[in-house]
């Protein structure tokens, strides 16, 4: 790990050895910033964006064989307003083709709680070069952008075609109020059994034969064998994609199972500045992506894990009998990209005005908003 850091100051580390991985990227090299790269252009193999991207695939084929599971993290979030346009149809390329194998994508950088979705769209080659593009370089404007986005998602969307995209606070004060998150995971085996055997672990790790995308698109898009022929476009990469997709609607991040991502409790500290040597920082509950129901779950056993500790839930819930809290306005099943979908369809509704509220709220987390 030490000489790729070196190289590139990006690395990959298997947190739970043989099922879970975590891969660290440096974005530096795929942001649209004025520094000297080549932004991932076709044409120059050696580009810093693209010796990255390169090895980002090696990791993700070498989990992938191994049956493991991956988080992805990086500090600016993939989007076509933060990255090169050519490492971004890169990044999303790789998130589509290997998403039964990324558990989620995590990022910062835009100290605004939201999230977006990576999609098969993207990689499209666009009559107009700016159509549908949303621009999550600023805070103005970002809340209706996200919206806008949300309503755009078709009805009966295949999940195949998207990835989710999860942009955390900050944690750093001034502006901001710091927050952090705590995850939760499915850790047992299929149908809820603990995956203790030998037997179940070595047929988890058994490689998924990769199935070829889905000609969903949105909109018309034009004819991109034609499109290819031209100079313009025939030394991009949208049109030198050609891998399979490793597409299996049983993968943890599209079905609850082992290590699905169940939801989060999301902390903040309201009263940084009181805090000092002896006293430490006030942390407080913002919210839970849970249900409610679910925070008192019935029965015994290892099955029955509490997802967040009662004594540190606020009071109203506590109580095993509350049907509905302020703190939980989401009620979301699990973090599967169905679940994701969902929720982004409750926003995009205009009847669901006080959820809308909510997730503003949350967004902008007690720091001063950016007025439309």
């Amino acid at each position: 790990m030490s000489g790729v850091f070196q190289r590139g100051a990006y690395y990959a580390v298997e947190v739970i050895p043989d099922e879970v991985a975590v891969i660290s990227l440096n974005t530096m090299p795929v942001e649209s910033i004025p520094i000297v790269v080549s932004g991932c252009a076709y044409t120059e193999p050696n580009d810093p964006g693209n010796l990255q991207i390169d090895w980002l695939e090696v990791q993700l084929q070498m989990y992938h064989d191994r049956g493991m599971q991956v988080w992805i993290s990086g500090h600016v979030p993939p989007s076509r307003g933060n990255y090169f346009p050519e490492c971004y149809v890169r990044y999303v390329e790789l998130a589509l083709r290997f998403q039964d194998t990324i558990l989620g994508h995590l990022y910062g950088h835009m100290n605004v709680d939201h999230f977006f979705f990576l999609e098969a769209v993207d990689l499209e080659i666009f009559p107009d070069k700016n159509d549908g593009e949303v621009d999550m370089t600023s805070d103005k404007g970002l809340f209706n952008s996200l919206l806008q986005d949300y309503r755009a998602l078709p009805k009966s969307p295949e999940m195949t075609d998207y990835a989710v995209v999860n942009v955390a606070p900050s944690v750093v004060p001034n502006p901001y109020t710091p927050a952090f998150r705590i995850f939760s995971y499915n850790v047992t085996g299929a149908g809820g059994r603990l995956a203790e055997t030998t037997a179940h672990m070595t047929a988890r790790r058994k490689p998924r034969k990769p199935k070829r995308r889905p000609g969903h698109h949105r909109g018309d898009q034009g004819n991109k064998t034609v499109q290819c022929e031209s100079e313009e476009y025939q030394n991009t990469w949208r049109c030198h994609f050609d891998q399979p997709w490793n597409s299996d609607p049983s993968a943890p991040s599209r079905m609850n199972q082992r290590w699905t991502p169940l939801g989060y409790a999301q902390y903040f500290m309201p009263s940084l500045e009181l805090a000092n040597k002896t006293h430490g920082p006030l942390v407080e509950l913002e919210y839970v992506t849970y249900a409610v129901e679910k925070l008192h779950p019935q029965g015994e056993g290892r099955e029955f894990v509490y997802p967040v500790p009662v004594k540190l839930l606020p009071e109203e819930l506590r109580d095993p009998g509350v049907a509905k809290s302020r703190y939980a306005p989401y009620g979301m099943e699990d973090l599967t990209i169905r679940s994701w979908i969902r929720l982004a369809g409750r926003l995009a509704d205009d009847k669901r005005q006080k959820l809308r509220k909510r997730f503003r709220k949350y967004m902008y987390l007690k720091r001063k908003e950016i007025r439309e």
